[in-house]
């Protein structure tokens, strides 16, 4: 269960204090508002065990930094995630920015089809691209894991609801971060009948 979300962020202006409201709330109160099948909360919690093992591999690796390197998380650290992995990287800034799929792993790509090389505007219909490149947004913004909740929407796919850990990847000398995704799906009966 996603805890709730009580922080509130101030920044001071002189003498005046303006509260902004967490961001992760917002993320949520925008996909309610917007129809969107996601929820975004703090990278803890996960009822997934592969997840919180992966989570706690991400904070291992960050070794006291913002985020871990692309380069701590190889082929031979992250085996056990590969197959369930995408990296992403934005291109572009500002309204023009697009997301491309670096790497989109075989247990992915079983339900969804390989998308590794393509932008996520190209394979995600219009009408469901904000809910995608919101939770991408999130992490850049905020630069810090979260965990994703889902029911996908997708025609093909809508039988299947999701676990992810979405968390951003340093390129040193390089920005904007890149994105790791690592998601676990299992029919959407099946997660309904354990709640």
């Amino acid at each position: 269960m996603l805890n709730a979300i009580l922080t509130v962020w101030t920044v001071y202006y002189g003498m005046q204090t303006v509260a902004h409201p967490d961001p992760l709330k917002a993320f949520n109160e925008r996909a309610k508002a917007s129809g969107w099948t996601f929820t975004c909360g703090p990278a803890t919690g996960f009822d997934h065990p592969a997840l919180n093992h992966a989570a706690a591999l991400w904070r291992e690796k960050a070794k006291g930094r913002a985020m871990p390197a692309r380069s701590d998380l190889t082929a031979r650290v992250m085996k056990a995630f590969m197959p369930h992995m995408s990296i992403l990287e934005r291109v572009g800034t500002g309204k023009s920015a697009r997301y491309r799929v670096r790497l989109h792993g075989t247990a992915s790509a079983s339900y969804a089809g390989d998308k590794t090389g393509r932008f996520v505007d190209e394979f995600v219909p219009a009408h469901l691209l904000g809910s995608y490149t919101s939770v991408y947004d999130t992490v850049l913004e905020l630069q810090q894991p979260l965990r994703l909740l889902r029911d996908f929407q997708a025609p093909d796919i809508d039988y299947l609801a999701g676990e992810s850990l979405v968390a951003p990847l340093s390129r040193p000398g390089t920005s904007p971060p890149l994105i790791l995704s690592i998601t676990y799906v299992e029919p959407r009966s099946a997660l309904t009948a354990r709640r």
